[in-house]
């Protein structure tokens, strides 16, 4: 993947005819806050417009922290929810589902991977989401549930490495669930979705880690199950308060 002036290019994949075909409803519905694709270039990529702005990578810097930051993040999320609700895909297309259980009803097209390293950020607030190779139907709840897991994080504080671990991580799911406009029994969805996600992780990166994939060799060397395992003990310990409105 590279920048080319104003475009990404990106190598095509089975599921890009899929995942462009929902970028392109997503701007055609006014949502401004994901790439729009352009085409495929002479060496066979995707075209993708370019979002300026930041992006938090690892060490990830203070501004990551940020309430307002958070809050708009829950904000654009709900903007491409909506968006997406009347984007209606064959059953037959292809998409990248690996971490994720099969779409029941109610199901839409999501990001499913909004990580800190895929939100750019203008000025304190989040206005585009990048990397939509994980981009699937699935419950929104469980898109909200990812979102909230790496922005949050929903992570024992010894955990987080960045100024995030000295904050309210209770308060900070509350507000992250509450820009969301989610009642009680759609946030105990939201912990119910990231107890499973979390089980799904530890499956999906034990099975790319055996094969021998580099990045999450690292990542599991580094200690990844027992950080999974007390991120789920964390969510069970604090799990009547992240349900209650604050």
């Amino acid at each position: 993947m590279v920048r080319v002036g104003h475009t990404v290019r990106r190598p095509r994949r089975p599921f890009s005819d899929s995942v462009n075909a929902f970028l392109a409803h997503l701007r055609d519905g006014g949502f401004d806050g994901a790439p729009e694709p352009l085409g495929i270039d002479d060496r066979g990529r995707d075209i993708l417009s370019w979002l300026d702005g930041d992006v938090g990578i690892p060490p990830f810097p203070d501004w990551v922290a940020d309430a307002d930051l958070l809050v708009s993040v829950a904000e654009l999320q709900r903007r491409m929810h909506r968006t997406a609700a009347d984007f209606h895909p064959p059953s037959d297309w292809v998409w990248e589902t690996a971490n994720l259980p099969p779409a029941g009803l109610g199901a839409i097209v999501c990001h499913n991977d909004l990580c800190v390293e895929n939100v750019v950020v203008q000025r304190g607030r989040a206005v585009g989401f990048i990397d939509f190779d994980f981009a699937a139907p699935a419950d929104p709840l469980i898109d909200i549930a990812i979102a909230a897991r790496h922005w949050v994080p929903t992570k024992v504080p010894s955990d987080i490495t960045d100024s995030r671990a000295e904050t309210d991580l209770v308060g900070r799911f509350s507000e992250f669930c509450s820009a969301h406009g989610l009642t009680a029994d759609e946030r105990g969805r939201v912990v119910g979705h990231l107890d499973d996600f979390l089980d799904r992780a530890l499956v999906t990166m034990k099975g790319r880690a055996d094969a021998g994939q580099p990045l999450y060799v690292a990542e599991w060397e580094r200690g990844y199950p027992l950080q999974n395992r007390r991120s789920r003990a964390w969510l069970e310990d604090n799990s009547e308060e992240l349900v209650r409105a604050r």
